[in-house]
């Protein structure tokens, strides 16, 4: 299976209780687009995770998937109130 790699962009910020957070603000498929995000700051970095290259279709299944649950969910709850 092919794969490509994807680069999550994140900054590490302080909150209100004094707390170091980590959080994602980006993402990209880019290399250098990540490189230069972390070049920004030294509270900046990325984080890299390979993912299928048919990530697309998945994402089209999983929305499919998604809405036939919904589809379901709407016929059981028809199906009970007509045995009301």
């Amino acid at each position: 299976m092919d794969c490509c790699h994807l680069y999550v962009l994140t900054r590490l910020s302080i909150d209100a209780e004094g707390k170091v957070t980590s959080s994602n603000v980006g993402v990209s498929f880019n290399l250098f687009e990540a490189e230069a995000h972390r070049a920004r700051g030294v509270e900046n970095d990325f984080e890299v995770f390979a993912i299928g290259s048919n990530w697309r279709e998945d994402a089209e299944q999983s929305r499919l998937v998604e809405a036939m649950r919904g589809f379901r969910a709407l016929v059981q709850r028809m199906q009970e109130e007509a045995l009301r």
